[in-house]
């Protein structure tokens, strides 16, 4: 019956239309439109809820390594001392991570970064122990993990990953050595490598991502190696 009673005003509203001024048969054909609302209201299924805002990426300004930089404290140091600092890439030891922190970059940037070059797929791991803030994609870093260290004063940028780890999941704690995902060329990389970047947290800021970097290539003191529990 609602159907039908649709198809009725329908027409009606069409001939109005068709032999009336263009004024006049705006107005009818409202009417008609609300009226066969009103009549055929059971009909009528509601649209479905908008689906959930994807979160925002950050800013696709960072990941190369624009932020500032500062320069290593003594509260770094007494940090790394007590907290050493493996190289995120399996099978890289600390003397092949090459210094490419200041390196110049397109349109006048810095990096601000170690880039650790080695094949596509190559095992990336956690740096340290900690909780993974966020995992994102943009123009620039590609693929990336943000990830905070247990203490909260640390922040650890991967970027130009190829792909993930199965089931790594933001707000997921990790160990040192925790499978994190795989070297890749996404973003605006070159060649394969892993883009890593260390940068001291501020808790009063919230844009994190452009928090300051710091230059911890001389911390590293273990080689990169997945922890047991996560070899296949």
């Amino acid at each position: 019956m609602g159907d039908e009673c649709c198809a009725h005003w329908g027409w009606s509203g069409y001939l109005t239309v068709k032999n009336s001024s263009l004024g006049v048969a705006r107005r009818n054909a409202m009417a008609v439109a609300l009226f066969a609302l009103a009549g055929c209201g059971a009909s009528i299924r509601p649209l479905p809820p908008l689906p959930a805002p994807v979160p925002e990426s950050a800013p696709e300004s960072h990941p190369s390594g624009g932020t500032a930089s500062v320069p290593v404290d003594a509260e770094d140091i007494s940090y790394f001392d007590a907290n050493p600092l493996m190289v995120p890439v399996e099978g890289v030891q600390p003397s092949g991570v090459s210094d490419s922190f200041n390196d110049r970059r397109d349109n006048g940037r810095t990096h601000r970064a170690s880039d650790i070059l080695v094949p596509m797929g190559t095992r990336v791991v956690a740096a340290e122990s900690g909780t993974i803030m966020r995992l994102s994609r943009n123009a620039l870093g590609g693929i990336t993990i943000y990830m905070m260290d247990e203490t909260g004063r640390f922040i650890f940028y991967y970027a130009h990953l190829e792909g993930y780890a199965d089931g790594l999941a933001p707000k997921e704690h990790v160990l040192q050595g925790d499978l994190l995902g795989y070297v890749g060329m996404t973003g605006n990389a070159p060649v394969p490598h892993l883009h890593f970047q260390a940068m001291r947290r501020d808790p009063n800021r919230r844009d994190y991502w452009n928090s300051p970097a710091l230059d911890v290539r001389t911390f590293f003191t273990i080689p990169g190696k997945v922890r047991a529990s996560d070899e296949q």
